[in-house]
C-alpha cells in the first residue's frame, strides 16, 4: 500500500477542515510548496492536493499554487476540488497534475464521467466519492461539499463507472474525515471484495500508524493522510515505509 500525503489549500495556505466544514478550519502553514517538498524528501511517491476554495465556489482560487507545486516536485501529483467541466479538468492536467480527482460531478452527472473515462483514459481520472451510510445500510455518495446526498448508492454507481473503465477510486467516509476516528475498514473491504480491479485510495479517519496497517488489510492500495501527518500523529518517517 502507498501512503499519499494530502495538502488542502485555502487562500493559498495549508489548512484542514473537520468533516468538510469550512467553519471548522485549522491553519498549519503559509508555504504549501515547502511542505510538498518536505513530503517528497521524506520519500513520498505521490502527492494529493485539494483546492478547497474552488470546491466551494468554483474558479481558479489556488491554481497558481497547484501549478507551482507540480513544477517544484519530481513526483506525480493528483489534484481535485471544483472540477465542474472538461476545461477545469484539462487545465489541471496542463498545470502538471498526473491525475484529476472529480467529486460532485460523479454524483450529479455520471454520464459525463463515463464519457471522460472513455475519451481521456482511466489513468487521468480519480473518482472522488464522499459517502455516508443510509438507513438501509447501503453507502450513498454526497455532492456539493457533502450538502447533497445522491439518489444512487455507491455500488450501483461504481458498477457504471467500472464498466466505463474506472481504475482509481478515492473514497471517504465523511463521518470520519478529520476526526481521528480510525479508517472505515468495512467500507473498503466491501468495495475491494466486489470490485477486484479497482485501486482504492482510503481517506478519512487516520489517527495513527496502526490505521495504515488497517487500511492495507482492508484491501486499499493507497491511503490519503493529511491532518495526522501535519500534527505528528503519523510520523513523517512512515511515508518512506509505505511509499512503494
Amino acid at each position: 500500500m502507498q501512503l499519499i500525503p494530502a495538502i488542502d489549500l485555502r487562500g493559498g495556505r495549508v489548512v484542514r477542515l473537520e468533516q468538510g466544514d469550512y467553519d471548522r478550519e485549522t491553519r498549519y502553514t503559509d508555504d504549501p510548496v515547502e511542505l510538498a517538498l518536505r513530503y517528497q524528501n521524506a520519500g513520498a511517491t505521490r502527492l494529493h492536493l485539494v483546492d478547497l476554495d474552488s470546491a466551494r465556489a468554483g474558479g481558479e482560487a489556488n491554481f497558481e499554487t497547484i501549478q507551482a507545486i507540480c513544477k517544484a516536485l519530481d513526483i506525480p501529483v493528483q489534484t481535485g476540488g471544483g472540477v465542474r467541466c472538461l476545461e477545469d479538468l484539462q487545465q489541471r492536467l496542463e498545470a502538471g497534475a498526473e491525475r484529476v480527482v472529480i467529486g460532485s460531478l460523479c454524483v450529479k452527472r455520471p454520464d459525463v464521467i463515463c464519457a471522460w473515462l472513455e475519451s481521456l483514459g482511466s489513468e487521468r481520472i480519480v473518482a472522488g466519492l464522499d459517502v455516508s451510510r443510509g438507513v438501509d445500510g447501503a453507502w450513498f455518495p454526497h455532492a456539493s461539499g457533502w450538502s447533497e446526498s445522491g439518489d444512487t448508492d455507491l455500488f450501483t454507481l461504481l458498477d457504471r463507472f467500472t464498466s466505463a473503465g474506472l481504475i482509481h477510486l478515492l473514497c471517504t467516509d465523511i463521518e470520519r474525515d478529520g476526526m481521528f476516528a480510525g479508517v472505515s475498514t468495512g467500507l473498503y473491504k466491501s468495495i475491494a471484495d466486489r470490485f477486484a480491479g479497482l485501486k482504492i485510495q482510503a481517506s478519512g479517519g487516520v489517527a495513527s500508524a496502526a490505521d495504515l496497517q488497517a487500511a492495507a488489510a482492508s484491501g486499499a492500495s493507497a491511503c490519503i493522510v493529511g491532518r495526522a501527518l501535519l500534527e505528528g500523529r503519523v510520523p513523517v518517517s512512515e511515508i518512506q515505509q509505505w511509499s512503494r
